[in-house]
């Protein structure tokens, strides 16, 4: 008898013990497809799923199979959920035009349970353009509503002329080919925005204006891609007006004209400018310019840009942590002018990345194309006594190889070296920056492959880094043997005696 109580309390089933809030929590960190299936488990879970706070729909596009069920599945879960709010609604899916009546519905349905977090990614399987659904006005004046997530080619935006968005305070929003009166007025309504983030793509030829007037905003993501070809500056605008504004990263294709005002708050800026040479414009460098002395008071940095005109750069008096992102380009010069114009700089961050729009990298494939061109000029009879040549030589080349391989290897590290006297792409300075002698304690070198003007600069910021604390370098593909770079750093001069190398 003792010895079935104990079995008995030793099966207990602690978890169901638990009170219903406590359970309806558990729950909501899973799909909503998922919670309503523990109703099964035992009496005790038949209701839990229907107070659960959050609503997660997500149909996948390969399972169209299963579309209809996916859309009742939600109706009957709306209609048997009992009154208790809705924390967070979440849908996620590609739909016809047919259901946007549905859609309404729901986000309606969601409003009125006093929604918290509204996470909308809906897609319309009809041509851009011809199927519209408009979020319901509700969306716009309701008093609940922190976050907002909207990702759409369909929905359009048609906010009252007042009262909007009273308390939401973060909003992602993707805006294909967007109205111009509507991103004039659209982002003129958050009283109390703290964190915005705007993706989309534009068209190079159609004008529009983004007008951002947010008081309280403290973070600002824009990454904007844009379709088509033009010479000319393109004919999209971002005025941003937000006194409070503390972080700033733009990802951007073709720069447009960015006017920043009351940027003083801001601490910490990403700006990444993918233009390159083939886009040049003279007006792309004169906003390039505007934007750099708008962000110029920030601590934090990170830039990537091609063929950014490094005597345009204004003082960073206030900079202590820079990530410049190089893209193969050899654009030393940018790095020398910024050292110089950041007095006061202590971390940096070097990170070298391949690109397809270098102009290195395509000069590099040019020369690749010309000499394999070449080779296919060769007579028959050349290749033939080529071939002659190689059977004589089979018996031979066991013992050569391992001397031609270091022959090689010399032959190109000489033509880099010979390479890099022709175009010193890095001009040692006569006199070191003052961040150099006084403040940089740590430096990062990302992609390292070992070129002559790579390591030029490692020497250079190794001899005259005084307070460096800490090198980090982290290997990329190299064009030679690592083991002999390891013994040619070892012979740089150091001017800190402190200073700790690590290799990765």
């Amino acid at each position: 008898m003792g010895s079935q109580s104990k079995l008995q309390v030793g099966n207990e089933d602690k978890i169901s013990e638990l009170p219903d809030a406590v359970l309806s929590h558990m729950l909501s960190f899973l799909a909503t497809k998922y919670a309503v299936r523990t109703s099964v488990l035992s009496t005790r879970w038949k209701n839990i799923w229907a107070s659960v706070p959050s609503l997660d729909f997500e149909h996948k596009y390969s399972c169209q199979s299963d579309y209809v069920g996916f859309l009742s599945f939600i109706d009957r879960v709306l209609y048997y959920r009992d009154s208790s709010d809705i924390q967070r609604f979440r849908l996620h899916f590609n739909g016809f035009a047919e259901d946007f009546s549905r859609i309404d519905g729901w986000i309606r349905t969601a409003i009125r349970r006093n929604v918290v977090e509204l996470d909308l990614n809906v897609k319309s399987f009809g041509r851009r353009g011809q199927q519209v659904f408009e979020l319901p006005k509700s969306v716009f004046i309701c008093k609940t509503l922190v976050v907002l997530k909207l990702i759409s080619n369909c929905i359009s935006y048609a906010p009252p002329k007042s009262r909007c968005f009273p308390n939401l305070k973060f909003l992602h929003i993707r805006v294909d080919y967007p109205d111009n009166d509507l991103m004039e007025k659209l982002f003129s309504y958050f009283p109390l925005l703290e964190d915005l983030t705007i993706e989309g793509e534009m068209l190079c030829d159609i004008r529009c204006n983004f007008k951002l007037s947010v008081p309280k905003l403290k973070t600002l993501r824009i990454n904007v891609d844009s379709v088509g070809t033009s010479e000319e500056p393109y004919e999209y605008y971002f005025s941003i007006n937000a006194p409070k504004l503390e972080s700033l990263d733009l990802k951007l294709d073709i720069l447009p004209s960015i006017l920043l005002e009351n940027a003083k708050s801001l601490v910490k800026a990403a700006v990444n400018f993918y233009y390159h040479e083939a886009f040049l414009h003279a007006d792309f460098c004169n906003r390039a310019t505007t934007v750099l002395a708008a962000i110029s008071n920030v601590e934090y940095l990170s830039l990537s840009a091609h063929l950014l005109d490094a005597s345009c750069l204004p003082a960073f008096d206030n900079l202590i942590h820079l990530k410049l992102v190089l893209h193969d380009c050899y654009h030393w010069e940018l790095l020398a002018e910024l050292l110089k114009r950041s007095p006061n700089l202590e971390c940096l961050v070097l990170e070298h990345k391949q690109d397809m729009y270098c102009i290195d990298s395509e000069d590099e494939e040019k020369s690749e194309d010309e000499e394999n061109s070449e080779d296919e000029e060769k007579s028959e009879d050349e290749a033939k006594s080529e071939d002659k040549a190689n059977s004589e030589d089979e018996s031979n080349s066991e013992g050569k190889g391992n001397s031609e391989d270091a022959e090689n290897s010399k032959n190109e590290e000489t033509s880099e070296d010979e390479e890099y006297s022709e175009h010193p792409w890095w001009n040692e300075e006569e006199f070191a920056p003052v961040c150099l002698l006084s403040h940089l304690k740590t430096i990062s070198i990302m992609g390292f492959k070992g070129r002559q003007d790579e390591k030029e600069v490692a020497k250079y910021l190794l001899k005259n880094g005084e307070v460096l604390k800490k090198m980090t370098i982290c290997m990329g593909v190299f064009t030679y043997s690592k083991e002999e770079f390891y013994k040619e750093f070892a012979l740089f001069q150091r001017g800190s005696r402190t200073c700790r190398v690590k290799f990765m």
